[in-house]
C-alpha cells in the first residue's frame, strides 16, 4: 500500500532517555523516510536533567521536519503527550516512547490499518508473559476496575501506543481538565477502534519511568477522572449501614419495652461496632477528599504546562 501522500505526525515524550534517544531518532527516521514523504517527528522533553536535549540537537540541525519542544520542568507523560497533540500537524498521529518498547517498525502497519477506515487503532503487547507477575496482576486489576467503574470498553494490553485520526486529536484537544488519563480519555471519545498485535522487546537501556506510587496516582487519576460511581456506591451503602443500625436501635428498644430482661453490657461489640463505623466514615471522606483535591486543582484553570524552548531546523540553524 502506497502510503507517500499521507501526511503524519510522530510524537514521543521523552524523559532522562539519554542511553536510547540517539538510536529511537535513527531508527524512526529511517522507518518514516523509506514510508512516508509529508511527515514530523516530535520530540517532548518533559524537562530532562541529563543529556537527552543535547543528543538531538544533530538530528535537529540536519532535519527540517524534527521538532524539539522543551518544558520548563517535568509535567509527566500524559501532560508531555497532550503538548504533542496540540502541537501535531498531520492528518494522522502516532504517540509511542523513546524506549524502543513501542517499535518504530509498527508504525506503517499502523498507517495502514487506519487506511482501511478506523479512526483509533491500538498497538497492543503480545508478550506480556515475560513481564514480572505483580505488574501483570496489577494492570489486569486496574482494567476490571476501571471498566467497571467507568462502564467504559477498555481495551487490555493496550497503552498510549496508538494512532489517532486527525478527528480523534480535534476531540481531545477539547478536553482540558488538569488531570489526564489518556487512556481513559481515548475511550471516551469513542470513535471506530481497532488493534494490531506486536512484539514488545526489553529496554535497551534504563528503567521504567513509573513508579509504584505514580501508577497508584494515575489509577485514581482514571477512576475520579471519569466515575462518580465511587460517590453513588457510598450513597447506597451509607442509606444501608443506616438502615441497619436503624433496624438494630428498634430491636434494642423492643427489647428493653417488652422483654423485662437485663440487656447485657456488651462493651466489646459496642467497640467493634464503632471502630466499624468510623473506619467506613474515614473512607468515606478519603474519598469525598480525593474528589475535592480534583475539583479544586480544576477551578484554578491553570495552563497544562509550560514550554521552555522549541528547538526547529530554522532556529538552530540561525542561532549559529
Amino acid at each position: 500500500m502506497d502510503l507517500t501522500h499521507i501526511k503524519l505526525t510522530v510524537i514521543a515524550p521523552m524523559f532522562n532517555e539519554e542511553p536510547v534517544i540517539k538510536t529511537f531518532i535513527k531508527q524512526t527516521i529511517a522507518v518514516l523516510d523509506r514510508h512516508f514523504v509529508d511527515y514530523e517527528l516530535i520530540l517532548i522533553d518533559d524537562g530532562s536533567t541529563d543529556r537527552t536535549v543535547p543528543y538531538c540537537l544533530p538530528f535537529i540541525r540536519t532535519n527540517k521536519k524534527i521538532r524539539l519542544i522543551s518544558f520548563s520542568r517535568n509535567y509527566g507523560h500524559e501532560i508531555a503527550s497532550t503538548a504533542g497533540l496540540d502541537q501535531a500537524l498531520g492528518d494522522y498521529v502516532v504517540l509511542m516512547d523513546t524506549d524502543l518498547q513501542h517499535p518504530p517498525e509498527m508504525i506503517p502497519a499502523l498507517v495502514k490499518k487506519a487506511v482501511e477506515g478506523y479512526e483509533v487503532v491500538c498497538a497492543a503487547r503480545d508478550n506480556r508473559e515475560s513481564e514480572p507477575w505483580l505488574k501483570k496482576i496489577t494492570a489486569k486489576l486496574f482494567y476490571r476496575v476501571s471498566q467497571k467503574m467507568t462502564g467504559f470498553d477498555l481495551l487490555e494490553d493496550t497503552g498510549n501506543f496508538r494512532l489517532l485520526s486527525r478527528k480523534v486529536v480535534e476531540s481531545l484537544k477539547k478536553m482540558k481538565e488538569s488531570n489526564r488519563h489518556l487512556v481513559m480519555m481515548f475511550a471516551y471519545v469513542g470513535f471506530k477502534t481497532t488493534t494490531i498485535t506486536y512484539h514488545c522487546p526489553p529496554r535497551l537501556a534504563g528503567n521504567s519511568k513509573y513508579s509504584l506510587r505514580k501508577l497508584i496516582h494515575l489509577s485514581l487519576d482514571s477512576i475520579i477522572g471519569f466515575s462518580g460511581r465511587p460517590l453513588r456506591t457510598m450513597s447506597v451503602l451509607s442509606v444501608f449501614i443506616s438502615a441497619l443500625m436503624l433496624f438494630y436501635a428498634g430491636f434494642i428498644l423492643i427489647q428493653k419495652l417488652f422483654s423485662h430482661q437485663q440487656l447485657a453490657d456488651g462493651v466489646a461489640s459496642i467497640i467493634f461496632l464503632i471502630s466499624g463505623l468510623f473506619s467506613i466514615l474515614f473512607l468515606f471522606l478519603a474519598v469525598i477528599s480525593e474528589y475535592i483535591s480534583r475539583i479544586l486543582i480544576e477551578t484554578k484553570n491553570r495552563p497544562l504546562y509550560n514550554i521552555k524552548q522549541e528547538i526547529t531546523y530554522d532556529t538552530i540553524n540561525n542561532l549559529e
